[in-house]
């Protein structure tokens, strides 16, 4: 795997996972939390995110197979639902500070925000679960390639817990106004990532048409 692709790979779930937009929504679930308690919680909701998303990555490609879906199409797809997260992010029309927000007024028997709503969808939300596809969909069945992302997943997820232990010190160096600057440039690069996605899908499926 060349050095650029791994770069791809690494800002392409840098930007899904989004470590800032975590702490954010992590220190809106937790204020009155203990500094053991918010370790152990960003702790649970990290190895959670971590499971879901290298999990879904893995099954991702069999699944697709067995219902008859295309790579390409896949491509496709994921690059305009990403197309609409990215436009969501630019424009602040659903944040996961908001999210966290809702769900803080919500009843949670277990009073464990670790799962529900950090984890999923805070931390793997729509976006980072079709990144991952996409990215082992490139591997070529190569397992050191596998290996690899799999390895640059669990740095970036790395990211995102110390972004969460250290929630409270981020979000108010950065303020407000600074999440908000930072999902919104975000959302930029994911826009990006989209349109090339739907740009990669269109020329695999116009150099390999499928059979009528």
């Amino acid at each position: 795997m060349s050095f650029g692709f791994s770069l791809y790979a690494f800002v392409t779930l840098l930007a899904m996972l989004n470590p800032v937009e975590a702490a954010a929504a992590f220190a809106t679930l937790t204020p009155d939390r203990s500094i053991p308690g918010k370790r152990a919680i960003a702790l649970r909701a990290s190895i959670i995110a971590g499971v879901i998303l290298l999990g879904f990555g893995l099954i991702g490609a069999f699944l697709f197979e067995a219902l008859g879906i295309t790579f390409a199409a896949f491509r496709i797809a994921g690059g305009l639902l990403l197309l609409k997260v990215a436009v969501n992010m630019v424009f602040a029309q659903e944040t996961d500070t908001a999210q966290a927000e809702d769900s803080k007024t919500s009843p949670h028997p277990s009073g464990d925000p670790a799962v529900f709503p950090l984890a999923i969808p805070i931390i793997t939300g729509p976006g980072a679960l079709t990144a991952i596809v996409t990215l082992f969909g490139k591997t070529h069945g190569d397992p050191m390639i596998y290996l690899l992302i799999s390895l640059i997943a669990l740095f970036v997820m790395l990211l995102v817990y110390f972004a969460m232990v250290g929630s409270d010190s981020i979000t108010r160096v950065l303020g407000t106004t600074g999440v908000d600057a930072t999902g919104r440039l975000t959302g930029i690069i994911v826009a990006a990532i989209a349109v090339q996605l739907v740009i990669d899908g269109v020329y695999e499926v116009l150099k390999n048409p499928p059979a009528i």
